[in-house]
């Protein structure tokens, strides 16, 4: 359905598109004029009104034109500037875990709040030269939503400018039609609630809400995070900047309230990562203090780190995102 509208279009022109990279600047800039069409992996129904979860894969040219692929919700009466809700999963995770786990859920609430859901992968996994070691919080599977600068991390390993440029203009290419593509929020899970929370406080003009459960809040102050501020910077502080209480630390009291009335954190009692240290949610509601932000930590009893703890609330998240984009001008 939401694809018929390109087929006028020269039976999907290739892409033709030109990267350039400066390691030194840091800096990718991606100049898209035509992409393939969209593979279609799988469309299924999963909501009693007619909402359908596709399974996409398509060629990312950032990261050197290898395969990605992504899960996209469309509610039945998907309709012209449809809010979009972008999903961050965590360590281990890919496009998949959250729409099987969470999704019954997660789908009946967007289908009633009539938003679609973006699920991307958590790192580049396929295609010739994509480094990968034997650990499950790096490389593969952990991309941290950085663009890595270190070797041999650095060809491949972008997933903050996909997250937040390449596939934002491939859904709105193939999309259009249906997505709006500047009422976006953005929630997720571990290194997916990181993500969700960095990439909102770095670019907060780009969001209208934010949420997580149980995020990695002060990575370069915990074992995973310095694990791969490591490996993808070649020092930990160099990821100062993807850290979301570094980012409120350094923020004008007050200037991210101008965006944000309310960030959203559910985080288990029960969970391991809770007290091992890797999740730290009084740093950032430290940092939120000094940074008059009004950040909601609902503290679950019993719950832990699983999709069980996520399928319970995500509801929530859902709605508290609905109101946010509904309300917001196109």
């Amino acid at each position: 359905r939401a694809l018929q509208h390109k087929k006028t279009h020269n039976n999907y022109r290739q892409r033709k598109t030109f990267i350039e990279a400066s390691k030194h600047q840091n800096k990718v800039l991606i100049i898209s004029r035509m992409s393939a069409a969209p593979k279609i992996l799988k469309k299924v129904l999963v909501t009693a009104k007619g909402g359908e979860l596709l399974r996409i894969t398509h060629t990312s040219a950032l990261m050197n034109n290898i395969p990605m692929t992504f899960s996209l919700f469309l509610p039945k009466d998907c309709k012209s500037n449809t809010p979009v809700l972008y999903w961050l999963s965590g360590l281990t995770c890919d496009d998949t875990n959250f729409s099987i786990k969470a999704g019954p859920m997660a789908f009946a609430a967007a289908e009633e709040e009539g938003l679609a859901i973006v699920m991307p992968d958590t790192s580049p996994r396929a295609g010739e030269g994509v480094p990968n070691v034997d650990s499950y919080d790096l490389a593969i599977g952990a991309g941290f939503y950085v663009d890595a600068d270190t070797t041999p991390y650095d060809v491949h390993f972008k997933m903050y400018s996909y997250v937040t440029q390449e596939l934002p203009a491939y859904l709105n290419e193939h999309f259009g039609n249906f997505l709006s593509p500047t009422k976006k929020s953005i929630f997720g899970h571990s290194m997916g609630g990181h993500g969700a929370l960095t990439l909102a406080f770095k670019d907060p003009a780009s969001w209208k809400s934010v949420s997580a459960f149980s995020p990695i809040c002060n990575p370069t102050a915990c074992p995973w995070g310095e694990k791969a501020f490591t490996a993808y910077f070649g020092a930990v502080d160099k990821g100062l900047s993807h850290d979301a209480t570094e980012l409120l630390k350094s923020s004008a009291p007050g200037e991210m309230s101008k965006y944000y009335d309310e960030v959203l954190i559910d985080q288990g009692s029960a969970d391991e990562f809770l007290d091992s240290g890797q999740l730290k949610p009084e740093s950032i509601v430290a940092a939120a203090e000094s940074a008059k932000l009004n950040v909601t930590v609902n503290m679950r009893e019993g719950f832990d780190h699983s999709y069980y703890f996520i399928a319970a609330f995500v509801q929530d998240h859902v709605r508290f995102h609905a109101e946010r984009l509904n309300c917001s001008e196109p």
